[in-house]
């Protein structure tokens, strides 16, 4: 995994990490002002993994995923 793809990489670890702290936040903050947050967020990272998975597809040889 030495050649992966780092917009692929960031795109995927924030997707969880977003989902994850939205669970837990969710699970301990009954506040509705907290997910404004998150609706900004996920799109963020999805264009981001989106443009990862792009570049991963249009080259396979120089991302060992």
């Amino acid at each position: 995994m030495k050649n992966a793809n780092p917009l692929f990489l960031v795109g995927t670890l924030g997707m969880l990490l977003t989902s994850i702290s939205n669970i837990i936040l969710n699970a301990l903050v009954p506040e509705e002002s907290i997910y404004f947050s998150f609706s900004i967020l996920y799109p963020v990272f999805l264009v981001i993994l989106l443009i990862g998975a792009s570049g991963v597809v249009k080259n396979p040889t120089n991302s060992k995923l």
